[in-house]
């Protein structure tokens, strides 16, 4: 569904329609280059259930218009702009990578909106090495052929999917390969120049799980150490065999965790 925002089409994967009736919304937020459709599974399931489910492409991303923004402050403003336009008091957020980032952000500033919370693949800082931002700014393959390489555990490389239908790594290609120009760039940036991690996580409210992949390089387990300190409910969650991209190299493991995090009752 497209909602319309400071006059660009914002569109949602879910059941938008519930949103200001439900005693809870479920808000799944995307990672850098990225898109609604990593949350494919995850969003079927939420509606299967009858929950109220709502998956963004941030502006400049998927089926959404408008110009990027290019800090995690700018998207975690944005995110607040369509909660607003939503009417969605009480919120269940999760967000992978860049989409954590956005989410702890959040958090920190919406303790009154955000009940739960669940950071997948989060690292504070998340620097970005300077050559896979180098071709990143030059819109090179390279930049998403690397993004593939490191964001996957040796497993991975083997193929096999226990969801029929989902290849790995051919499918994280694809989804950054039709992503628009300078996608990958701006969400790179972003990540690498945020530097307000602790003193969020430190006003974060929410019980929040962290979901890690054992292997992920991206962002390795040590990584989310100082953030797990700083929150004052959280527990670490971690895949076993998997890499930064543990919703399609684990789905059905993530997906457990993910359920837990958001939604204990089902």
């Amino acid at each position: 569904m497209y909602l319309k925002l400071d006059g660009y089409k914002i569109f949602a994967a879910g059941d938008v329609s519930s949103v200001a009736d439900s005693e809870s919304v479920i808000l799944l937020l995307h990672g850098a280059g990225m898109d609604h459709t990593f949350w494919t599974y995850n969003t079927r399931y939420f509606l299967s259930k009858g929950l109220s489910v709502i998956a963004l492409d941030l502006p400049g991303h998927g089926n959404s218009t408008g110009p990027f923004l290019e800090t995690i402050s700018e998207m975690a403003d944005w995110v607040t702009a369509c909660l607003d336009l939503l009417q969605a008091e009480s919120v269940a957020l999760a967000g992978h990578s860049m989409g954590a980032l956005i989410a702890l952000e959040l958090a920190s500033r919406e303790k009154e909106r955000i009940s739960r919370l669940a950071l997948l693949g989060v690292g504070f800082p998340m620097e970005v090495s300077p050559p896979l931002l180098e071709a990143a700014r030059s819109d090179s393959q390279a930049a998403r052929d690397m993004v593939v390489l490191f964001g996957h555990g040796p497993r991975a490389y083997l193929g096999g999917n226990t969801i029929a239908g989902m290849n790995i790594m051919e499918g994280a290609l694809r989804l950054l390969e039709r992503s628009n120009p300078g996608t990958l760039y701006n969400d790179l940036n972003a990540c690498n120049q945020y530097s307000n991690g602790l003193k969020a996580a430190k006003s974060v409210s929410a019980v929040t799980t962290v979901i890690c992949g054992e292997q992920d390089k991206m962002t390795p387990v040590s990584a989310t150490t100082e953030i797990l300190e700083q929150i004052s409910d959280a527990t670490l969650a971690v895949i076993p065999f998997s890499g930064h991209m543990m919703v399609s190299e684990s789905p059905e493991l993530a997906h457990r965790y993910l359920v837990s995090a958001l939604s204990p009752d089902v």
